[in-house]
């Protein structure tokens, strides 16, 4: 088992290897922008829980054309990580993101109003 430290260098690696190639090598949309939010790597490092958010296109597309280029994703990951094994992509939308952004419109729309 990695050490935490250790998960979260990775994460990051990951998070920005990851949205490197789907920038480069994925095609979404006219006009959808996916970002990668956040990677989470599970304490053994054989699963990357990858947190996608997607502007101006909608977003189980986005996934869904993320899922059928997954394996593509995995091979580029797998020629350039040095770590075995590499963990095992797995792609999702960020709800987490999503609520942040209602919040912060509610605050937007509060504060147009003097409410706050």
């Amino acid at each position: 088992m990695a050490s935490p430290r250790r998960i979260e260098r990775l994460s990051e690696l990951f998070r920005e290897q990851i949205a490197g190639i789907i920038d480069r090598e994925v095609e979404f949309a006219e006009g959808a922008f996916v970002t990668v939010t956040r990677v989470e790597i599970s304490p053994d490092a054989r699963h990357a829980n990858v947190y996608i958010t997607v502007l101006g296109g909608e977003r189980r597309d986005a996934l869904a054309i993320l899922e059928q280029n997954v394996y593509y994703i995995q091979q580029i990951i797998n020629r350039t990580m040095r770590m075995r094994p590499v963990p095992k992509i797995r792609f999702a939308i960020d709800e987490a993101e999503e609520r942040r952004e209602k919040v912060e419109e509610s605050l937007a729309t509060l504060k147009q109003r003097n409410e706050l």
